[in-house]
């Protein structure tokens, strides 16, 4: 008999184009008897919690549809499909499980999109297959996982009972928390790092000369691009592509993100409106992270071992959320006992990067709260069908909260989203990264720009201040989750031990002097200035970077504050002005230890970073 074992279980996770909308292209087999058979009679945003369709004949709460045309006249789907449960209906209004991931248009190829009533089994005949994985990027090496299944709040009231007897009457329910973490998450790459801070553009080392743009506007989430230009023709499957320009944008690279071709069309079709060539229309290895306009930039990019990657964290005000997808399988194997659980909208709130001598460089998601979850628990045999019930005359067999259709992410599907059998590299979702951490060792620390060698360890934490909102409105059956989670004040924090330089350097020599590491006592000058050097307005504060190398374009740089654009390893000059300071020491005790050579342990805080990763993978969350 098979036991389910903590090392045969696997996190996978990938970004949302908006809260809540895990991102998975599935089909569905449809219903045939008494099936419900709509059309949208709106068009829908990424992150609708309802839809409004034509008609809601035949439909019923608790069934599962399909939202999105799929069209089996050609070789293959030219628009986002994904599934959801209704939770309940108003009208023509369906108010869904979970949010949509997609965005979905009133007509698609000159037709009103269809929303039809799908089977409520849970395999992989339900899906795209490995075409329609998206949850498939793991954060690095880790070893246990706070999943964030629901806190209850069971609370027991006490009426004016004679029965009573001292004891409550009845319990009720109330809000329900899902909070999780990660700790001790060992980096093979930057894929982690961009949640609790921002965006991530990516630039490859070289593209190739061409003509080619985007002959409609594209949406966050997108997994279909229609391109136009007199080399669009020359894109093949398994072709990497870089593509650039939003609202506001010149096409120049701003916005750049790297996408892999998975199919591309041979038939003739419409999308958006706009009559384009149907090979023309490319479906994506991974969802759009930006809104592109039309015109913007398109370039193939030969990637091979001489390509490399500039990816470059800038902080945003928005952050964008995360799916959770846990896998575990018993000891045996038997897939029929698959244990699967996805969770939905979360936001990384609160994280630590951090390493030590001897050690490897870490990141920890230290606290993540999601708005709901699913399953794939089907059925509690004690859970009758009466009438009385939320999903009675749902034609799944299905009586469980939270359960939900989706995929499951097996072992070779870690990693990029691939999908593409014509050309093989070492990141084609085939399995884990098989990159090497970045070590200590490899690492070095400046102020002022001047290296500062003997740093023992550092911790760098970044709090989002988030909270969950709890609102009136339709969610799911006994959900009672967050109905969103919203950032709050940022705050940025980093502490690390540091052993003195020599007190033969220079004791007058400060943070950046010319071909001198600092004075020995320079840290303590620094606590007592408070970062004032005597301007008039504001304390000005210094900068420091923090960089791991792997190896030849290979390193993580970490510059505080953040550095312009195309400096990296060279933070923006502190000033005194308003948003321009550094970083402040907030202790620094000189005390008498143990510790040989003597030994300051600091704490600071600054307002800003920005990370920058060179790397050879093309494809970042």
């Amino acid at each position: 008999m098979g036991v389910y074992r903590s090392d045969q279980a696997q996190l996978t996770f990938a970004a949302e184009a908006a809260q809540g909308g895990d991102p998975e292209l599935m089909q569905g087999e449809a219903e045939t008897s008494s099936a419900g058979s709509t059309t949208l009679s709106a068009p829908f945003n990424a992150g609708s919690r309802s839809i409004t369709v034509a008609s809601a004949s035949n439909f019923v709460a608790g069934s599962f549809i399909r939202i999105g045309t799929v069209y089996s006249t050609y070789a293959e789907t030219k628009t986002e499909h994904e599934v959801r449960r209704i939770e309940s209906i108003d009208g023509t209004t369906f108010h869904l499980d979970r949010p949509t991931a997609f965005y979905h248009a009133a007509s698609d190829d000159g037709s009103a999109t269809e929303v039809i009533e799908v089977k409520g089994i849970g395999n992989e005949s339900i899906g795209e297959g490995d075409n329609g994985k998206f949850v498939t990027f793991i954060p690095g090496i880790y070893e246990t996982i706070d999943t964030p299944d629901p806190e209850m709040s069971i609370e027991g009231r006490r009426f004016l009972s004679t029965q009573s007897k001292r004891n409550f009457s009845v319990a009720y329910s109330g809000q329900q928390v899902l909070t999780g973490s990660v700790s001790n998450i060992i980096l093979l790459n930057g894929w982690a790092l961009r949640f609790p801070i921002g965006s991530v553009t990516t630039t490859p080392s070289a593209v190739v000369t061409d003509t080619i743009s985007l002959s409609a506007a594209s949406k966050k989430g997108d997994v279909f691009i229609v391109v136009d230009g007199s080399d669009a023709d020359n894109l093949d499957v398994g072709n990497y592509l870089q593509i650039s320009g939003q609202a506001g944008a010149t096409g120049d690279g701003s916005y750049s993100e790297i996408r892999r071709i998975v199919t591309r069309s041979l038939d003739e079709t419409k999308i958006a409106s706009t009559s384009v060539d149907g090979n023309n229309v490319l479906k994506l290895n991974y969802p759009l992270q930006f809104d592109h306009v039309i015109n913007s930039a398109v370039h193939e990019v030969n990637h091979s071992s001489s390509i490399v990657y500039t990816h470059v964290i800038d902080e945003t005000t928005d952050l964008d959320t995360v799916t959770w997808h846990v896998h575990m399988k018993d000891s045996t194997e038997n897939s029929s006992y698959d244990f699967d659980r996805r969770y939905v909208g979360g936001m990384i709130g609160s994280s630590t990067i951090s390493a030590e001598e001897g050690g490897m460089l870490t990141m920890s998601w230290d606290s993540v709260n999601f708005i709901n979850m699913v399953h794939n628990q089907r059925n509690q045999n004690t859970v009758g069908d009466s009438s009385d019930d939320l999903y009675y005359g749902a034609s799944p067999t299905a009586n469980m909260p939270r359960f939900g259709l989706m995929q499951t992410i097996d072992t070779d599907d870690v990693g990029m989203p691939s999908h593409a059998s014509t050309v093989t590299d070492p990141h084609d979702g085939t399995g884990y990264p098989n990159t090497q951490p970045y070590y200590f060792s490899e690492g070095t620390i400046k102020f002022f720009g001047q290296e500062f060698a003997r740093i023992r360890s550092f911790a760098l934490s970044i709090s989002n201040g988030e909270e969950p909102r709890y609102y009136i409105g339709k969610q799911g059956k006994r959900a009672r989750g967050p109905y969103e989670i919203k950032e709050g004040p940022r705050e940025y924090s980093m502490s690390a031990s540091v052993a003195l330089p020599d007190a033969s350097v220079a004791a007058d020599a400060a943070f950046g002097a010319t071909g001198q590491q600092a004075g020995a006592l320079e840290l303590f000058k620094q606590l007592l200035l408070e970062g004032d050097y005597g301007d008039t307005d504001y304390k000005k504060g210094f900068t420091a970077t923090l960089k791991f190398e792997r190896g030849t374009n290979d390193y993580i740089i970490i510059d505080i504050p953040g550095s312009a654009a195309g400096s990296a390893g060279s933070p923006t000059a502190t000033s005194h002005k308003l948003n321009s300071q550094g970083i402040f020491i907030n202790t620094a005790g000189h005390s008498i230890t143990g510790d040989n050579p003597f030994q300051v342990d600091l704490d600071m805080i600054f307002r800003s970073l920005k990370i920058t990763i060179v790397d050879n993978l093309p494809v970042y969350p």
